[in-house]
């Protein structure tokens, strides 16, 4: 779906003289991520899987904000490590518990799908 349409003008490296018109489309995609919430924190099924990688012995894990990091470290699913997080015990298997398949494909969302929902 294509939300808008820009103009930009390209000017060519070898002569400034030289400008190339180009319409760049901005559009919008909808994106799914598995997760969980625990303690009414969301923690995405990838983060818990890069969180796995990191042990204490790797750089620390820091992609998890303050909210995050403290549910981890509360249920054991994680540990301190230096300025960041290394995995924790519970981890692995915490994983491995949780069911998980792939989202069945599904058609595109056309323009009009808006006034078709409405009508249906």
């Amino acid at each position: 779906m294509v939300d808008h349409v820009r103009r930009s003008r390209v000017v060519a490296p070898e002569s400034s003289a030289t400008e190339e018109v180009r319409a760049i489309k901005v559009q919008k995609r909808m994106v799914v991520e598995y997760g969980l919430e625990l303690d009414g924190i969301w923690l995405p099924l990838a983060m818990l899987r890069r969180l796995d990688e990191h042990g204490p012995w790797n750089v620390p894990f820091t992609e998890a904000p303050t909210d995050q990091a403290r549910v981890l470290l509360a249920h054991g699913l994680a540990e301190r490590h230096n300025t960041g997080l290394a995995r924790a015990g519970g981890l692995r298997n915490f994983i491995d518990a949780l069911p998980f398949a792939p989202t069945d494909a599904f058609s595109r969302i056309g323009p009009d799908a808006d006034e078709s929902a409405r009508g249906a």
